[in-house]
């Protein structure tokens, strides 16, 4: 089994609110769709989630307007994952959305509907959404919380993360042009304690690709521009990164 996000940043212009970046979408689906494997696959939100939730101060305080714009942020969420569900279908893939109401509210999370589907071959589609998290607050699940969680019941063979960037460098690329990709990331390395210039973003990314890797998991960043790229896993010519 393979557990796969794509990444809000490639399937969507996160500067651009409910932008979909369709064509970089259908490329990634038809790579993805060579591939003989069960997959749970996962995406994040982009500008169909961050922006209004940025705007609102979600997560935050559950009160009559923060419900309002909750509601406004799952409407957007559930349009995109059904345009991912859609194209995935599109390519013989097919799937079933499962968006996180199903299974997680408060402090409760029941992972009874992916082992079904898993169970069933039917793959499950879901993705990070906002959620009521107690009487008090809205919630966000992101959808690498989501792979994590995901990935201690169902231990994948591996799990690729479909990002924006070619993989972690040993300086930022964006300022440094000698930058140097790291092929290879040993789980127990500190960006923190070593000499790496990392935007945020990537350094969150790292984080939960980590965690992930503790599990004893192959974890894979990979530019979803390059989408072929994948073909070339567990080989010596993959260019991204593997933790």
């Amino acid at each position: 089994m393979i557990i796969l996000k794509l990444g809000g940043s490639i399937i969507t212009d996160k500067k651009t609110y409910r932008k979909f970046e369709e064509d970089r979408t259908r490329k990634i689906i038809a790579e993805i769709s060579k591939i003989k494997d069960k997959f749970i696959i996962i995406h994040g939100g982009g500008s169909f989630g961050h922006i209004m939730a940025k705007e609102y101060n979600i997560p935050g305080r559950l009160n009559k307007r923060s419900l309002y714009y909750m509601s406004l942020i799952h409407y957007d969420m559930s349009d995109l994952n059904m345009r991912v569900s859609k194209i995935l279908s599109e390519y013989g893939m097919g799937n079933i959305p499962v968006p996180p109401s199903a299974y997680i509210y408060g402090k409760k999370k029941n992972y009874d509907i992916f082992r079904y589907y898993v169970k069933n071959n039917i793959m499950p589609v879901s993705y990070g959404d906002v959620y009521i998290k107690n009487r008090n607050y809205i919630g966000i699940y992101s959808g690498d919380d989501i792979i994590y969680d995901l990935s201690r019941i169902f231990m994948p063979e591996k799990v690729i993360f479909f990002s924006d960037v070619d993989g972690i460098f040993d300086k930022n690329p964006k300022i440094h042009k000698d930058a140097k990709l790291l092929k290879t990331v040993n789980k127990d390395f500190n960006f923190e304690n070593d000499s790496i210039d990392v935007t945020g973003g990537i350094i969150n990314k790292y984080n939960s690709m980590v965690k992930i890797s503790k599990l004893g998991i192959k974890v894979y960043l990979i530019n979803g521009l390059y989408p072929e790229r994948i073909k070339d896993i567990g080989k010596d010519n993959f260019y991204g990164t593997v933790v």
